[in-house]
């Protein structure tokens, strides 16, 4: 059994998507084996335009939060969660967009692994 906590200290939003991303990468640099990294992050609707990360103000009076977390890979969506209401067509585009969002996270991910990891030898592991 593993126990991740994640302790925060100040915050604007995007805690919980923060923490899922945070926690994914920490798992994987402490060379924990899984199928997957996982990202995430929040859409919201706000005066009815569709808005990713969103602030805690912009959180607390817009229209919807969906805070999305994906293992991209697999092509699996691991936390989806409304607050609020959407359109069916505005919750299909809203998952496009965080799908999007979370494909740059994820490169961002991978990316911080590889520097991490480029110099080191198979024997050092």
């Amino acid at each position: 059994s593993i126990d991740v906590y994640i302790e925060v200290i100040q915050a604007d939003g995007g805690t919980r998507t923060a923490g899922l991303t945070a926690a994914s990468l920490a798992l994987a640099e402490a060379g924990i084996p899984m199928a997957d990294l996982v990202a995430a992050v929040a859409v919201g609707k706000i005066e009815g335009h569709l808005v990713l990360d969103l602030c805690d103000l912009e959180d607390k009076y817009g229209e919807a939060d969906m805070p999305v977390a994906m293992a991209p890979r697999l092509n699996s969506i691991v936390l989806l969660q409304l607050n609020g209401r959407l359109a069916k067509e505005d919750f299909r585009r809203a998952l496009e967009f965080a799908k999007k969002g979370i494909t740059e996270i994820y490169q961002k991910q991978r990316e911080a692994l590889r520097k991490k990891y480029s110099g080191v030898s198979l024997m050092e592991v």
